[in-house]
């Protein structure tokens, strides 16, 4: 049998593809597999020619791949080669649903590495030249999302803090 493979979850950045890192570009230019978000622009895929590419995008009210089939397509895809990358909008870490995609991995016994990219938040506030944090005037910032899943309570109020960013937030926006 096989030596498993290795899962990198590389974070594609806000996406225009100068602004992944140097390791997440060089990870997609080495995949043989790529398993790549709706977020993910096809510049970006450009840098993956030579992988074989599968869609797992989410979109909120639009049909998806379940998070249960993007868990077995991983592991699956370690089993078959030896360097899979799983491409995800902004950064794996902040609303990216890694936590599910680690443990289904670290499960298998499946060796993982994540890649951070470029969130959001940071790229949204660069690109209008409007700090997250102001001395003087904002300290602290925290990210937050209304989404739940189907079966989790409302969360609590929000927490106090000078900067707010919301995170896929668009059903919430008018209220």
């Amino acid at each position: 049998m096989a030596a498993l493979g290795k899962v990198y979850l590389v974070g594609a950045g806000p996406g225009a593809a100068d602004l992944i890192t140097v390791r997440g570009a060089r990870l997609l230019g080495e995949a043989e597999v790529v398993l790549y978000d709706a977020l993910v622009t096809p510049e970006m895929l450009a840098l993956c020619r030579q992988a074989e590419l599968i869609p797992v995008g989410k979109r909120s009210g639009q049909r998806s791949t379940a998070q249960t089939v993007i868990n077995e397509k991983l592991v699956d895809a370690a089993q078959r080669y030896q360097r899979v990358v799983r491409l995800k909008g902004g950064d794996p870490m902040l609303f990216g649903r890694a936590d599910e995609e680690l443990r289904a991995l670290e499960e298998a016994g499946i060796e993982v590495e994540v890649v951070p990219g470029i969130t959001t938040a940071v790229a949204a506030a660069a690109a209008t030249l409007q700090p997250l944090t102001k001395r003087g005037v904002a300290r602290s910032v925290a990210f937050f999302t209304s989404s739940t899943a189907p079966d989790e309570p409302n969360h609590p109020a929000l927490p106090e803090t000078d900067t707010l960013v919301q995170y896929m937030g668009g059903r919430e926006a008018a209220a």
